[in-house]
C-alpha cells in the first residue's frame, strides 16, 4: 500500500489560511525547518515495514495480492529535503509497486512541495499532493494520481502511533471505504538478536565458590540487548555493563563494554550461526583497559536452552598476546530462568 512517504508529490494550488482550516484543529508549517522537524521529532525517516492484502484502491494495482511494503525516508541537511521511496512486493517476489521522489520548500506557495512517480504493476504513474494539514502526530494529504490514463484524488492520513510504528489510512476522495494498515520501522539488529535466545538470567560458579549472575534484557523496544553481571550476595550493584545494537551506518550488530575500572571496549558481531538449536556468537573486541593498555579479543559465545558457554580467542594487550586470569578458559554458565527470547 502507498503510504505517506510514497504519495508525497508537488503541492499544485495555494494553501488555504490557517484561519480558513480552524475549525479541524490542523495547523500548516511555517517553514521547512518546521516540517522537517515534525518528521524528525516522530522518528519518520528511516526503514518502515508493512505486510497485508491489496484492497480495490488505486488504479494501478489488483485486489487480493498479499504484500509487504518497505518504505524509507532520509533527510539531506545540505539540501534541506526529504526523500522516500517504497518497494512493494508479492511472496514469490512479483513487484507490484515501487517509486520514490522528495520533499522542499516552494517559497511561492509558502509551503513544502515535492514530487513523486513510480511503476504499479510495471506500468508508470505520477501524482501530486496538497498537504490539509497536522495536528498532534497525525498529518493528511489530499493526493491526486494519473495512473492507466485516469485520474483519481485520494485522502491519506499517517498518524504515528508510537516510537516504532504508524498507521497509514487511504479512501477515495473524503468519503470513500478506507484501507487502513500498521507499518512497524525495520529492525534487523533486533531480529538477529533475538534468534540468540541470550536473553534471560544466567549463572556461574567462580572458582571461590561464589555465584557470577549476568542479566541479559531488552531495552529500547527490543532495539538494543543489554547485558550487567554481579555476585550473588555481595552488592546490587552490576560489575560491568554489555550492550548490543544495531550500526546502521556499517549494517552489522555494534558493541561496548563498560566496566567499573573504567573500562571502554567496542565491539562488532561477526556471526550469528544456529545449528540444531545450539546458536554460535562471534564478536571482535577493541579499547582501552588496565589503564593506557589497548585489549582486543574475539569472544566465541555458545547458547543452548540450557546453558551459555564463552571464550575468548586472541586475548591480546597493545598488540602483543597476552592470556589474562579469566580469559584461557570457557566459562559455563546455566540459564536460571526457563525458556528463551
Amino acid at each position: 500500500m502507498r503510504t505517506l512517504v510514497t504519495v508525497l508529490a508537488v503541492l499544485s494550488c495555494a494553501i488555504l489560511p490557517l484561519s480558513a482550516r480552524a475549525d479541524d484543529g490542523m495547523t500548516m508549517p511555517s517553514s521547512m525547518n518546521e516540517f522537517v522537524n515534525w518528521h524528525l521529532d516522530r522518528g519518520a525517516c528511516g526503514s518502515w515495514v508493512e505486510t497485508g492484502v491489496t484492497k480495490k484502491m488505486w488504479v494501478g494495482i489488483p485486489e487480493g495480492l498479499k504484500y509487504t511494503n518497505t518504505n524509507m525516508m532520509w533527510y539531506e541537511p545540505e539540501t534541506e529535503q526529504l526523500f522516500h521511496s517504497h518497494h512493494m512486493v508479492t511472496a514469490d517476489g512479483r513487484v507490484i509497486s515501487t517509486g520514490s521522489g522528495l520533499m522542499a520548500w516552494d517559497a511561492a506557495t509558502n509551503a513544502p512541495v515535492g514530487s513523486g512517480s513510480g511503476y504499479d504493476m510495471g506500468k508508470p504513474y505520477h501524482g501530486t499532493s496538497v498537504l490539509k494539514g497536522m495536528k498532534g502526530d497525525t498529518i493528511v494529504w489530499e493526493y491526486t494520481e494519473r495512473a492507466k490514463g485516469e485520474t483519481t484524488t485520494y485522502t491519506n492520513s499517517v498518524e504515528y502511533t508510537g516510537a516504532n510504528t504508524r498507521t497509514n489510512t487511504v479512501r477515495v476522495g473524503t468519503d470513500g471505504s478506507p484501507w487502513a494498515s500498521t507499518a512497524v520501522r525495520a529492525n534487523p539488529g533486533g531480529d538477529m538478536m533475538k534468534a540468540t535466545g541470550l536473553v534471560g538470567t544466567w549463572d556461574a560458579v567462580m572458582p571461590d565458590g561464589s555465584t557470577l549472575r549476568t542479566v541479559i534484557s531488552w531495552l529500547a523496544d527490543k532495539r538494543v540487548l543489554k547485558q550487567e553481571s554481579f555476585i550473588v550476595g555481595e552488592t546490587d550493584d552490576s560489575m560491568d555493563l554489555y550492550l548490543m545494537y544495531w550500526d546502521p551506518v556499517n549494517d552489522h550488530i555494534a558493541a561496548i563494554y563498560l566496566d567499573n575500572h573504567g573500562t571502554v571496549i567496542h565491539g562488532k558481531v561477526d556471526s550469528i550461526t544456529d545449528r540444531n538449536g545450539e546458536v554460535t556468537i562471534v564478536s571482535s573486541h577493541e579499547g582501552s583497559r588496565f589503564g593506557d593498555l589497548t585489549m582486543s579479543t574475539q569472544m566465541t559465545r555458545v547458547v543452548t536452552d540450557r546453558t551459555l558457554t564463552t571464550s575468548f580467542q586472541g586475548m591480546s594487550l597493545d598488540g602483543i598476546r597476552h592470556g589474562l586470569s579469566w580469559s584461557e578458559d570457557a566459562m559455563v554458565s546455566n540459564r536460571v530462568t526457563p525458556g528463551r527470547n
